[in-house]
């Protein structure tokens, strides 16, 4: 699982296709999340999501490729990036994890996801902002089923 024969990454064949679930996106208010429906479309190397914010529709991609134990990722999001980000990761134990960092005005802020895929029933897309003194904050999950 994880691996296809070009031993390059590759997103579990059980997984491939459409979830769909409750979206939660945290701005300042840790204990009161906004909420939406959202999407997930899943294929071997590619991800989809899609999400709403105040009445506004947006979506997501994650590309990834390279190895299981050392890949990279495009990722670009109508919210969160809309100029492309390239994050690095691995995919191990059903889990793709991807990290990368950003300037926030003179501070360095990191950002996290992973795509977690160990329940055969569940897609779930977790997003983290990684703040100077806080470590790493929710920012988004996104629950998928069947």
């Amino acid at each position: 699982m994880g691996q296809s024969t070009s031993n390059s990454v590759s997103l579990p064949a059980s997984h491939h296709g459409a979830w769909s679930g409750p979206n939660r996106l945290w701005m300042m208010d840790p204990a009161n999340p906004s909420r939406s429906e959202g999407t997930i479309t899943v294929a071997e190397r590619v991800l989809r999501y899609t999400w709403s914010h105040d009445g506004k529709n947006h979506s997501g991609a994650i590309e990834l490729k390279g190895q299981p134990a050392a890949l990279k990722a495009t990722w670009s999001d109508s919210f969160h990036a809309t100029d492309p980000f390239t994050l690095n990761g691995l995919f191990e134990a059903g889990v793709v994890r991807m990290f990368t960092t950003y300037d926030a005005g003179d501070e360095c802020w990191g950002w996290q996801i992973e795509l977690d895929l160990r329940d055969p029933e569940a897609c779930v897309l977790r997003m983290f902002n990684v703040m100077p003194g806080l470590g790493a904050v929710p920012a988004v999950v996104l629950h998928g089923t069947r």
